[in-house]
């Protein structure tokens, strides 16, 4: 009896310990409701999630440094222009300069007021609460808060 209590003890021991150190991809998390979302001081304090809460909304997240996040921004931000899509494009960005910020959103034209960006304080809760330590990804959330899709296509968000 002891020997199996004992066996027990350390196979939780050994899940408990490997789930902590465990990095999931992205795309794992479809499914699941999504992490909060603070930016900071930068923009009053307000959580673009909550300000359109019931709505599908398409996060996105990037840098100017990244040129492959960067563009993917740029492209969603033209399709969510387009007449017929039924969701709101919620952009954050993460670079350390609010100047470099506002210089890409005129630079790339683009639609200001669904773009945010992060305070420097608030950078490594956003980057580790939505794993973006491995690169930068996009995610369609439904009205409930969950993730529907990760770096979806075109076709995937004429559907909803």
């Amino acid at each position: 009896m002891n020997k199996a209590l004992l066996t027990i003890a350390i196979l939780g021991l050994l899940t408990l310990l490997t789930s902590a150190y465990y990095s999931a991809p992205a795309d794992s998390r479809i499914g699941y409701k999504a992490p909060s979302l603070v930016l900071g001081d930068d923009n009053n304090g307000l959580s673009p999630l909550q300000q359109h809460r019931g709505e599908n909304i398409l996060l996105t997240f990037w840098t100017s440094a990244d040129a492959r996040s960067r563009l993917n921004d740029r492209h969603y931000d033209r399709l969510s222009r387009q007449d017929g899509m039924n969701y709101i494009h919620v952009s954050v960005n993460l670079d350390r300069s609010a100047n470099v910020f506002n210089s890409v959103v005129a630079l790339d034209d683009l639609d200001r007021s669904t773009h945010y960006t992060t305070s420097i304080e608030a950078q490594e809760t956003v980057i580790k609460g939505w794993r973006l330590d491995e690169g930068f990804h996009s995610f369609l959330l439904d009205g409930e808060g969950k993730i529907i899709a990760v770096d979806p296509d075109e076709k995937t968000l004429s559907r909803l």
